[in-house]
């Protein structure tokens, strides 16, 4: 049974240590360390599909929908405060 999405995106932010350049990569890492299981990478990475960052105007994600990045790549600041964002709302 997979953990819910507060849990995994706490796991997430607990462990900056794995961030890389985005949060797919960073998913992964935390996979591949064992810090989750391969359904729980599934469910990180379709919640962040499911919730593009509201900066985004409909203009923006249609020029960034074939961009792998929604910030720029490596800046891991954007990226906490989004997962913090969500930590929040799926308290």
């Amino acid at each position: 049974m997979s953990r819910p999405i507060k849990e995994l995106l706490e796991i997430t932010i607990e462990n900056l240590q794995y961030f890389q350049d985005g949060l797919c990569a960073w998913f992964n890492t935390l996979f591949l360390h064992g810090l989750i299981k391969g359904e729980e990478y599934t469910i990180l990475t379709r919640y962040m599909d499911d919730n593009i960052p509201s900066v985004y105007s409909s203009v923006d994600r249609f020029r960034h929908r074939k961009s792998d990045y929604w910030w720029k790549k490596g800046d891991i600041k954007p990226r906490i405060k989004w997962i913090k964002k969500h930590i929040k709302r799926n308290s």
